[in-house]
């Protein structure tokens, strides 16, 4: 089972608690942790979770980003062990470009420190943007094929191009569709995350803000799931 987390209220939450909004990050961390356990417990192979969309990088301030980067600093290597207990690989999807150097190692030392481990695969998209996979896949698709694209067999590359060879170039290609999409805090919309992928998937919706996202509305998510009517247009 893949499940995919659109992460959504935690400015909201910091509001609500009378707190200055630079402090969700916190808490959003937090509640990383706690659902990863919930999958954990009931055995979902991969979890997505957006962290923050790569249109958020013009919006957010410095002040912001830097508590994030600081968040991603300490409390990374702090789950490292706990990923390892919990045989859980931690891989990424994100852009080198938009990020400091230290970050880049840290999150690349984490993916190779957990390569290995086989029981969850823990999928942590930070600064995503499905325009700019798009863009990659472009520049993917490119580089793979320049022999061909040089040699003008055009033709036999189009004849090749379906949508398993369209879903190899892409940073998500390589994981399954996502089974259940859950977005806390009420607003439907998909936000163009595994957008590719997601023909299939269920869809769960909740007012919960995320860092009030528990065992109990978890447990109703996957109740929705299984009662979901699943033909895939058969």
């Amino acid at each position: 089972m893949h499940i995919w987390f659109i992460m959504d209220g935690n400015r909201r939450w910091a509001t609500s608690q009378n707190l200055t909004k630079i402090l969700w990050h916190s808490k959003w961390w937090d509640n990383v942790e706690n659902v990863l356990r919930m999958c954990l417990k009931n055995w979902v192979e991969h979890v997505s979770m957006w962290v923050i969309a790569k249109k958020n990088l013009e919006e957010r301030s410095t002040l912001e980003l830097n508590h994030l980067y600081k968040l991603i600093r300490t409390k990374l290597p702090e789950m490292l062990p706990k990923f390892n207990k919990n045989w859980v690989r931690f891989e990424t999807i994100w852009d080198p470009s938009l990020l400091p150097e230290d970050i880049q190692k840290i999150l690349s030392d984490t993916e190779n420190d957990t390569v290995q481990n086989n029981k969850m695969v823990f999928i942590f998209a930070i600064w995503y943007g499905w325009q700019d996979e798009i863009v990659r896949w472009v520049k993917n698709y490119i580089k793979h094929n320049l022999e061909e694209i040089m040699s003008w067999k055009l033709e036999e590359l189009m004849k090749k191009l379906d949508e398993n060879e369209f879903a190899k170039y892409l940073d998500t290609g390589k994981y399954p569709p996502p089974d259940l999409i859950v977005r806390t805090w009420w607003d439907m919309r998909m936000s163009w995350y595994f957008l590719y992928q997601s023909e299939y998937s269920e869809m769960y919706f909740t007012k919960t803000l995320w860092p009030d996202f528990d065992d109990e509305e978890f447990n109703n998510a996957i109740s929705s799931f299984k009662w979901a009517k699943r033909n895939f247009w058969k």
